[in-house]
């Protein structure tokens, strides 16, 4: 099964209040979400925080079984007060400082691709189609941030789930 990742802005006071959610709770009651494949196969977020050193709070969930598909998945989530926390610092890495944090992503990834791609998935966050986890990892903190934002604005935290098979 190819790989994928669901973000979603969930009610998250906390790490264990969020364990307490099901399943479809955590969509019924979110402020949207989106979905998007990781061909790269790799943990965006500790791609991210590894090539930035940066820490976003972020508390990994048991494993999960989806109660309809029978597959299993991964969740991360970051609760509200720590959402609140490090926002300034994601919307520093994202939006003040682009180019260094490209920079750093592109080294992470071995220096392979083109360092402008990433920057320009960071600042867009159109999703890339060739599996260069620099461009993926940049991406996905494009869409951090803008669902921490959104996240912050209603009281919320932030979760993403992982389906299929992924390496740190």
């Amino acid at each position: 099964m190819s790989a994928s990742i669901t973000m979603i802005v969930v009610p998250a006071d906390d790490p264990d209040a969020f364990e307490d959610l099901f399943l479809a709770e955590r969509k019924s009651r979110s402020r949207g979400w989106v979905i998007f494949p990781v061909r790269c196969g790799r943990y965006l977020e500790t791609f991210f925080m590894k090539a930035t050193s940066s820490d976003l709070g972020v508390a990994e969930c048991d494993e999960h079984e989806d109660d309809d598909t029978g597959e299993k998945f991964e969740t991360n989530v970051i609760d509200r007060d720590t959402l609140a926390e490090v926002l300034p610092k994601l919307r520093t890495l994202v939006e003040k400082k682009p180019e260094k944090t490209a920079k750093a992503l592109h080294a992470h990834g071995g220096g392979k691709g083109d360092v402008s791609r990433v920057s320009a998935a960071l600042k867009s966050g159109e999703w890339p189609e060739d599996g260069d986890a620099a461009q993926e990892a940049a991406a996905f903190a494009h869409h951090l941030l803008e669902s921490a934002e959104r996240a912050v604005t209603n009281q919320m935290g932030v979760c993403w789930e992982y389906r299929g098979t992924l390496t740190p």
